[in-house]
């Protein structure tokens, strides 16, 4: 704690050093809004893993974006867009845009942005969703014709994806995108001390000349998020995000700070299917049969089963239109021990259970697990490392994992990604040709109700052979009251650009 204290120190000191070009400030006092973020991995688009939200969508933005309120596409660096049978999508761009480096935004570097996902030094995250593009036309600078392989009804939503900004075709991302991040957003980078700390100053070439509506975000990296709250309730920060229920409950009794929810999230409890003893299907189903979701729900999370948090087999969230409700299994104990004996383990199986322990709902739900399966003869030896050590060293490599996952707006998005053969993140290591085949189907189909049978024929697939448990759980913020207009959608990309502070 001391040394989150002292670094905060250093950096606010710093930070009003260079604001003020190393004299003394004049005029009024900077809007800042200050954020506590967790501590990133890598953060240039493409290789981005999720961390340091607030920081990234400032300094970059997408071509269309997710309405809060509504829920539909609004265009940002597109100012219109038109397909016909998702085959050929036209774009027509918005002008007078600037990157931070002060050159010019065009149809170039939409299609160099795009082309990038195929490059196999980058190992981009969206390689496998965009191998669809068969071609991409500049008629002019600023209009973009896409035309794929064949008809992705979806595809705009794609472009929602976080690891999708626009980028300039004329910067070195590969030598300067994790020390200089540069993009469009309504915020510059002005100082990035790795690991610690980030601050951004408004972009005064903006092309939404009436945003951003602060001058200054102030970002801090820490790892602990009892010492982010410590900060929150010193007013030292104004946003906490990845707030856990049991913090919830406390600071729901502090006047000035307030714990919203803007959308759900996911944590995937992995069975990695080329592994053992999850290779056996008898084993993953000896599990799902010691789980009992209303225990979970309450010991994770403080709330009924489908009351804030919602429990399944498949990839597909309770909340979207996809999801096809299947019944609840129901806790067998008798049956989860005769299906591991049927598997060859009759006196109980021996496991490793990996997760970020610094997660919100990680612990609490590993724990949970751990109790729920030990009487079905499962030995679980818990294994927690802090987020960042998660991801980097053990997630994909392990047998047995809990990780949080966004939500998609279009769950096709998550499908090739996650659980498709070759997919970047596909943490079960699932290689399934009648998985492939579907997904496939669901990208590719027009209609939208032959869709959303496809959409059940895979869930069905999941609930009888899958490989994962879906924990659907409330993302939580802290905020301090005088942040006004907290808005983010479920892309899971913060809009600080209408966000202002009293």
């Amino acid at each position: 704690m001391k040394r989150v204290m002292l670094l905060v120190l250093v950096f606010v000191v710093a930070s009003a050093m260079v604001f003020a070009g190393g004299g003394k400030e004049t005029g009024p006092e900077p809007k800042t809004i200050r954020i506590a973020e967790q501590v990133p991995g890598l953060i240039t688009p493409g290789v981005w893993d999720g961390q340091a939200f607030s920081m990234n969508s400032s300094i970059y933005e997408y071509l269309v974006e997710i309405n809060t309120e509504t829920g539909a596409i609004d265009p940002v660096l597109a100012t219109s867009w038109s397909t016909d049978d998702g085959s050929v999508w036209t774009f027509n761009l918005r002008k007078e845009v600037k990157f931070h480096d002060g050159t010019a935004f065009d149809a170039e570097d939409v299609k160099y942005t795009i082309e990038r996902t195929q490059d196999p030094a980058i190992g981009h995250l969206k390689k496998q969703d965009f191998e669809v593009v068969s071609s991409i036309e500049t008629p002019d600078p600023h209009t973009v014709v896409i035309r794929l392989h064949e008809s992705r009804p979806t595809f705009i939503y794609q472009l929602t994806d976080y690891n999708m900004p626009m980028l300039s075709s004329s910067y070195d991302y590969a030598k300067l995108g994790e020390s200089k991040p540069m993009g469009t957003g309504p915020f510059v980078m002005q100082q990035l001390i790795p690991k610690e700390s980030a601050a951004l100053v408004r972009n005064t070439a903006y092309w939404a000349t009436d945003l951003p509506k602060v001058d200054r975000l102030s970002i801090y990296f820490v790892a602990d998020i009892d010492a982010s709250i410590s900060m929150l309730e010193s007013d030292r920060v104004d946003v906490v995000p990845f707030v856990t229920p049991v913090i919830k409950n406390r600071l729901d009794s502090v006047d000035g700070i307030s714990v919203i929810s803007p959308y759900q999230e996911q944590r995937f409890i992995s069975m990695a299917v080329d592994q053992k003893p999850f290779d056996d299907n008898r084993v993953r189903l000896a599990l799902k049969y010691a789980m009992d979701p209303q225990v979970i729900a309450r010991s994770v999370a403080q709330m009924d089963l489908n009351d804030g948090i919602y429990y399944n087999e498949t990839p597909i969230m309770n909340m979207l239109a996809e999801y096809k409700d299947l019944p609840l299994r129901g806790r067998d104990i008798e049956k989860s021990k005769q299906l591991l004996a049927e598997a060859g383990y009759p006196h109980g199986v021996s496991v490793e259970l990996y997760y970020a322990s610094d997660h919100p709902f990680g612990k609490e739900l590993s724990q949970t697990i751990q109790e729920l399966a030990a009487p079905a003869g499962f030995d679980i030896e818990l294994k927690g490392f802090t987020r960042d050590i998660y991801l980097s060293q053990y997630w994909l490599n392990v047998p047995f994992s809990i990780t949080g996952w966004g939500g998609r707006i279009d769950p096709s998005m998550l499908l090739a990604l996650a659980f498709k053969t070759g997919g970047s993140w596909n943490e079960s290591h699932l290689s399934d040709s009648r998985v492939d085949a579907l997904i496939d189907k669901i990208s590719a189909e027009v209609d939208v109700e032959k869709r959303t049978g496809y959409y059940h024929e895979l869930q069905q697939l999941f609930f009888e052979e899958g490989s994962l448990i879906n924990v659907q759980v409330p993302y939580l913020v802290a905020i301090n009251d005088r942040v006004i207009g907290y808005r983010q959608p479920l892309t899971m990309i913060p809009q600080y650009k209408y966000m202002d502070i009293r």
